[in-house]
């Protein structure tokens, strides 16, 4: 069995398990009583009480339940904006309910009957990133702070590259070269100044939805599933809630959000099409595209400079800007 470390200087992170059926909970209460503070309920309506007048770190919650089911709990878990991390644990799951799942942002999905080693696994893991997350957090809100407060640009993005780079250093690699492609294009463009350090920051900070995922996602060289291809395009929304409360410029959420949307309306989170895509995340969105070629992510292989430059040209209107894409193509040698 794998085991949870204790740490006696570390407060017990608290888990709430929403489970009606008694022979699953007291299964669950043995398993984690020992590294965890538990709460157990077996009604959705008492598992909302809970969430509000308790600090929950993280559910592991049934699909169905006596009185809603699992699903519209997890919907309410998200619109009332609690801080927790979830976790499935189901006899009847579904591809259908494990991809709704997954848009839900939940940290695991796991089916009855289930192995204690992964359970645990799964568990440890979220918590981990969810301390990790919190860290980061902290940290760019205190950048964010800093930011209007003026400070340069530069001295942001060492910040940024530290935090990232501790965890990801292929996050840190990817954001410099998009935000080098985005610089092609923005000192080409007639921007003030202060939108075009947005659109820098923006590009080095498009994929911090990613943080948490694991490495081989991260990766980017290998073909995906269609649960892991799922789990990837939650990243944009996952991001830009992220650093909802950081005070940025509005272009950096804008560029978080929406740099996955393509000009045809093919893309992700919503399918946006045209000028309705804000132009920061067109252009990062461009030099995201560009880098992919180039390195080979998400594809087979990688392009040399001159062939990655004409797909460019190709894509214009289609799922590039057309003004943006031939000028870039112009620019990038």
């Amino acid at each position: 069995m794998n085991q949870v470390p204790s740490d006696s200087s570390v407060p017990q992170a608290n888990i709430l398990i929403v489970e009606d059926e008694q022979g699953p909970r007291e299964a669950l209460k043995l398993i984690l009583s020992p590294y965890f503070n538990l709460y157990t309920v077996d009604r959705a309506e008492v598992a909302l009480q809970i969430l509000a007048t308790h600090p929950i770190d993280l559910v592991t919650l049934d699909l169905r339940l006596p009185d809603q089911s699992g699903t519209d709990l997890l919907a309410k878990i998200r619109e009332s904006g609690h801080d927790v991390d979830v976790v499935i644990i189901t006899g009847y799951g579904t591809l259908q309910s494990a991809i709704d799942a997954i848009r839900q942002g939940v940290a695991g999905y796991i089916l009855k009957p289930f192995n204690v080693s992964d359970l645990l696994d799964v568990i440890k893991k979220a918590l981990e990133a969810r301390t990790r997350l919190s860290s980061l957090q902290g940290a760019l809100q205190a950048l964010g702070n800093l930011w209007i407060t003026g400070i340069d640009l530069p001295t942001a993005m060492t910040h940024i590259e530290t935090l990232l780079g501790a965890k990801h250093p292929e996050l840190v690699q990817h954001a410099s070269r998009v935000n080098f492609y985005s610089s092609l294009l923005t000192e080409h463009l007639q921007l003030p100044q202060d939108d075009r350090e947005a659109i820098q920051l923006g590009a080095y900070l498009h994929d911090i939805g990613k943080i948490g995922l694991h490495d081989r996602l991260i990766a980017g060289h290998l073909s995906l599933s269609d649960h892991d291809q799922e789990l990837i395009n939650c990243h944009p929304t996952i991001g830009a809630q992220f650093i909802s409360n950081i005070p940025f410029h509005p272009s950096v959420a804008q560029i978080i959000r929406s740099h996955h949307e393509k000009f045809n309306g093919t893309g992700f989170p919503e399918g946006l099409t045209g000028e309705q895509i804000p132009f920061p995340a067109r252009v990062v969105g461009l030099a995201n595209v560009f880098d992919n070629y180039v390195t080979g992510q998400g594809q087979q292989q990688a392009m040399p400079v001159p062939e990655a430059r004409e797909k460019i040209r190709q894509e214009a209107g289609k799922t590039l800007d057309p003004q943006l894409a031939d000028l870039f193509a112009k620019v990038v040698w």
